[in-house]
Protein backbone atom coordinates (compact mmCIF):
# COMPACT_ATOMS: atom_id res chain seq x y z
CA UNK A 1 0.00 0.00 0.00
CA UNK A 2 1.76 3.28 -1.18
CA UNK A 3 0.86 5.94 0.90
CA UNK A 4 1.03 10.05 -0.69
CA UNK A 5 3.88 11.84 1.58
CA UNK A 6 5.03 15.40 1.85
CA UNK A 7 8.39 15.91 2.71
CA UNK A 8 9.09 17.81 6.14
CA UNK A 9 10.09 21.27 6.10
CA UNK A 10 13.34 22.34 9.06
CA UNK A 11 12.40 18.30 10.62
CA UNK A 12 13.48 18.97 14.58
CA UNK A 13 16.57 15.79 15.11
CA UNK A 14 16.90 14.08 17.86
CA UNK A 15 20.46 12.17 19.02
CA UNK A 16 20.71 9.35 21.85
CA UNK A 17 23.82 7.79 22.26
CA UNK A 18 24.24 3.70 22.73
CA UNK A 19 26.26 1.53 23.98
CA UNK A 20 27.11 -2.22 22.80
CA UNK A 21 26.62 -4.60 25.65
CA UNK A 22 27.87 -8.43 25.79
CA UNK A 23 24.30 -9.58 25.23
CA UNK A 24 24.25 -7.33 21.99
CA UNK A 25 26.50 -9.68 20.59
CA UNK A 26 26.12 -12.31 18.52
CA UNK A 27 28.07 -16.04 17.06
CA UNK A 28 29.54 -14.22 14.44
CA UNK A 29 31.26 -11.79 17.55
CA UNK A 30 29.80 -8.26 16.20
CA UNK A 31 26.70 -6.26 16.76
CA UNK A 32 22.95 -8.53 16.31
CA UNK A 33 20.96 -6.89 14.03
CA UNK A 34 18.27 -7.38 15.93
CA UNK A 35 19.46 -4.97 18.61
CA UNK A 36 18.90 -2.29 15.82
CA UNK A 37 15.67 -2.71 15.76
CA UNK A 38 14.97 -2.39 19.42
CA UNK A 39 17.22 0.56 19.11
CA UNK A 40 15.22 2.36 16.14
CA UNK A 41 12.21 1.62 18.63
CA UNK A 42 13.76 2.92 21.29
CA UNK A 43 14.95 6.73 19.80
CA UNK A 44 11.68 7.33 18.07
CA UNK A 45 10.30 6.74 21.31
CA UNK A 46 12.33 8.90 23.06
CA UNK A 47 11.85 12.03 20.46
CA UNK A 48 8.37 11.30 20.76
CA UNK A 49 8.41 11.68 24.67
CA UNK A 50 11.20 15.11 24.54
CA UNK A 51 8.50 16.99 22.42
CA UNK A 52 5.17 16.22 23.80
CA UNK A 53 4.10 13.68 21.24
CA UNK A 54 3.43 10.78 23.24
CA UNK A 55 1.64 12.38 25.88
CA UNK A 56 -0.54 13.90 22.79
CA UNK A 57 -0.60 10.41 21.41
CA UNK A 58 -2.34 9.03 24.20
CA UNK A 59 -4.43 11.57 24.87
CA UNK A 60 -5.93 10.63 21.35
CA UNK A 61 -6.34 6.72 22.42
CA UNK A 62 -3.81 6.46 19.51
CA UNK A 63 0.10 4.55 18.90
CA UNK A 64 1.99 4.22 16.16
CA UNK A 65 2.49 0.53 14.02
CA UNK A 66 5.41 -0.12 11.56
CA UNK A 67 3.81 -0.54 8.21
CA UNK A 68 7.34 -0.39 6.53
CA UNK A 69 10.57 -0.73 7.63
CA UNK A 70 14.07 -0.55 5.65
CA UNK A 71 17.49 -0.77 6.64
CA UNK A 72 20.86 -0.95 5.51
CA UNK A 73 23.95 -1.68 7.30
CA UNK A 74 27.38 -0.07 6.70
CA UNK A 75 29.72 -1.29 8.96
CA UNK A 76 30.02 -3.27 11.96
CA UNK A 77 29.56 -2.43 15.44
CA UNK A 78 31.59 -4.17 18.63
CA UNK A 79 31.20 -4.84 22.19
CA UNK A 80 32.12 -1.14 24.22
CA UNK A 81 31.19 0.40 21.28
CA UNK A 82 29.29 3.92 21.88
CA UNK A 83 26.71 4.46 18.57
CA UNK A 84 25.04 8.17 18.40
CA UNK A 85 21.70 7.79 17.16
CA UNK A 86 20.04 10.33 14.92
CA UNK A 87 16.48 10.72 13.94
CA UNK A 88 13.98 13.06 12.09
CA UNK A 89 10.25 12.86 10.43
CA UNK A 90 11.52 13.50 7.32
CA UNK A 91 7.77 13.21 5.74
CA UNK A 92 4.09 12.96 6.58
CA UNK A 93 1.13 11.90 5.05
CA UNK A 94 -2.39 11.68 6.58
CA UNK A 95 -2.21 8.67 8.75
CA UNK A 96 1.63 8.13 8.44
CA UNK A 97 4.95 9.67 8.72
CA UNK A 98 8.57 8.99 7.64
CA UNK A 99 10.58 8.51 10.41
CA UNK A 100 14.72 8.49 9.61
CA UNK A 101 17.48 7.30 11.61
CA UNK A 102 21.29 7.30 11.27
CA UNK A 103 23.67 5.42 14.29
CA UNK A 104 27.60 6.00 14.18
CA UNK A 105 30.35 4.91 15.98
CA UNK A 106 31.02 7.88 18.42
CA UNK A 107 35.13 7.10 18.34
CA UNK A 108 35.43 7.09 14.61
CA UNK A 109 32.17 8.75 12.90
CA UNK A 110 31.97 5.67 10.75
CA UNK A 111 27.78 5.08 10.35
CA UNK A 112 27.00 1.83 11.36
CA UNK A 113 22.92 1.57 10.28
CA UNK A 114 20.53 3.97 8.58
CA UNK A 115 16.99 2.71 8.34
CA UNK A 116 13.65 4.58 6.95
CA UNK A 117 10.78 3.53 8.68
CA UNK A 118 7.11 4.41 7.89
CA UNK A 119 4.55 4.43 11.00
CA UNK A 120 0.80 4.50 10.54
CA UNK A 121 -1.34 6.82 13.61
CA UNK A 122 -3.61 4.15 14.38
CA UNK A 123 -6.71 4.75 16.49
CA UNK A 124 -5.99 2.16 19.70
CA UNK A 125 -10.18 1.59 20.29
CA UNK A 126 -11.07 0.99 16.23
CA UNK A 127 -8.04 -0.42 15.18
CA UNK A 128 -7.59 1.70 12.33
CA UNK A 129 -5.63 4.35 10.91
CA UNK A 130 -6.53 8.07 11.86
CA UNK A 131 -5.30 11.23 10.79
CA UNK A 132 -2.15 13.07 12.15
CA UNK A 133 -3.45 16.04 13.06
CA UNK A 134 -1.56 19.82 12.17
CA UNK A 135 -0.92 19.72 16.11
CA UNK A 136 0.78 16.68 16.27
CA UNK A 137 3.11 17.27 12.95
CA UNK A 138 4.13 20.54 14.87
CA UNK A 139 5.99 18.66 17.46
CA UNK A 140 8.17 17.44 15.40
CA UNK A 141 9.53 20.56 13.23
CA UNK A 142 12.32 22.79 14.13
CA UNK A 143 10.83 26.87 14.97
CA UNK A 144 7.11 25.71 15.20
Amino acid sequence: MAIAMEETVNPMQFTQVFKVTPEMIDDNHHFNNVWSVQWIQDIAIAHSESVGGTALMRSLGAGWMIHVQHIEYKNQAFLGDEIKGTTWVAAYGKVATIRKCKFERVSDGKVIFESETQWVLVDLNRGRPMAISDEMKKLYVEGA
